[in-house]
């Protein structure tokens, strides 16, 4: 289930038709109408200084992200997370498997030269 969306100052939800919804770079979400009764680059919330970003289907995935439902992003997310985790564990194995070949070539050069020395005295 995703997020309700609403203005964070009237409360209002989008329906049709609906003012358009902008997000601020101080994280609150106000509508088209509220936003023009704000000071330009000023939050009306917190009164900081922010950006606006209308939403909309093309806003940046990361963006419409923080409006999906955990559910959903668990299941966008866990392939990626997935092929991730056996690319990294693909790799520690090739790494192991080297640093093994080379601890056995090790101890062959190291059993050789116990027998030189041996065979010194």
């Amino acid at each position: 289930m995703a997020v309700p969306v609403f203005c964070n100052v009237c409360f209002c939800e989008p329906r049709k038709p609906t003012p358009r919804f902008s997000l601020t770079s101080c994280g609150h979400v106000i509508c088209e109408i509220c936003l023009q009764k704000g000071k330009k680059d000023e939050c009306l919330i917190c009164r900081t200084p922010c950006r606006t970003l209308f939403l909309s289907k093309q806003t940046n995935p990361d963006i419409q992200s923080l409006f999906m439902g955990i559910d959903t992003l668990c299941k966008k997310y866990s392939k990626e997370i997935t092929q991730i985790s056996e690319f990294q564990e693909k790799h520690r194995k090739h790494l192991l498997a080297y640093h093994r070949q080379k601890v056995v070539k090790l101890e062959e050069s190291l059993k050789k030269v116990t027998q030189q020395i041996h065979q010194l005295q």
